[in-house]
């Protein structure tokens, strides 16, 4: 089994079987993209230190796991306070994929305490890990980044029962072989799970694929465990969307919403 999401060769990343969507045999899962492009951003330099605190990611195309991938950076403004830069994913001469970033400068400053009450939930210790048998695709066929690259552990059977979903989710995997993961990257290529975290209509007899994350940060998590508090809702219009509160130990650190593609499944593989 390859040891990361990409292999990087130059300027080229080599997607690995650990991209693997669970929808499909032939495209990424959308964490893995999400994931490359926030790294692109944050590896962009900056006149002063600065956090990456929004990445909106378009998924327009399915990004493949078979072909090589090269990413193009474009700093739109580059200051003192803030930092724009868009990036894109290109695969065989196509982009596939779009982003945008914004960093803000981080310094210390003496806010008072006015944040609103937490209950923290459950820890990961405390949730059950996702049986993905019971959706009635094992997919033991291929790797998959939902059941080789990741693990997520539920409280209450989010994933598989309707309503709101809370879970814990940590990579096991590196996105890029022979790099540190940072925790800004690790969140990025996390934040896609949120789709399905929660849902109001069942996996197993509908499609709810997000072409976009959106992807917010007030501060960078700590540790490797990811928490997400999620809510679905999906309409007879086709169209769904996804928001979800992520925290980490200690409290919240952002938002991911997602939109949403509703369609009815006609085929448990491959859409």
């Amino acid at each position: 089994m390859p040891d990361a999401l990409f292999i990087k060769d130059n300027d080229t990343f080599h997607p690995t079987g650990l991209t693997r969507s669970f929808w499909s045999d032939e495209a990424q899962h959308g964490g893995p993209p999400v994931g490359l492009l926030g790294r692109a951003i944050e590896n962009v330099p900056t006149v002063i230190p600065m956090q990456v605190v929004r990445l909106t990611v378009d998924l327009f195309r399915e990004v493949p796991v078979n072909l090589p991938l090269t990413i193009e950076t474009e700093v739109v403004r580059d200051g003192r306070r803030i930092q724009v830069i868009d990036a894109v994913i290109i695969a065989a001469g196509r982009k596939v994929a779009r982003a945008s970033g914004l960093k803000i400068r981080t310094t210390d400053v003496a806010v008072p305490s006015v944040n609103a009450m937490w209950n923290q939930p459950p820890g990961p210790e405390d949730a059950e890990l996702v049986s993905w048998g019971r959706f009635g695709f094992d997919q033991t066929d291929h790797e998959r980044f939902h059941s080789h690259s990741i693990e997520i552990r539920t409280i209450g059977d989010s994933f598989l029962t309707p309503g709101e979903g809370l879970s814990w989710v940590r990579l096991t995997v590196p996105v890029v072989d022979g790099e540190e993961t940072t925790p800004f990257v690790q969140t990025a290529t996390l934040s896609d799970v949120g789709n399905g975290n929660s849902m109001a209509l069942d996996g197993r007899e509908w499609l709810y694929v997000n072409p976009d994350v959106n992807l917010s940060l007030h501060r960078l998590p700590a540790g490797e465990w990811l928490g997400m508090r999620s809510l679905a809702h999906q309409h007879p219009a086709g169209i769904g969307c996804a928001d979800s509160l992520i925290f980490d130990g200690s409290g919240p650190i952002g938002r991911v919403g997602q939109s949403q593609i509703l369609e009815p499944r006609s085929d448990a593989r491959t859409t």
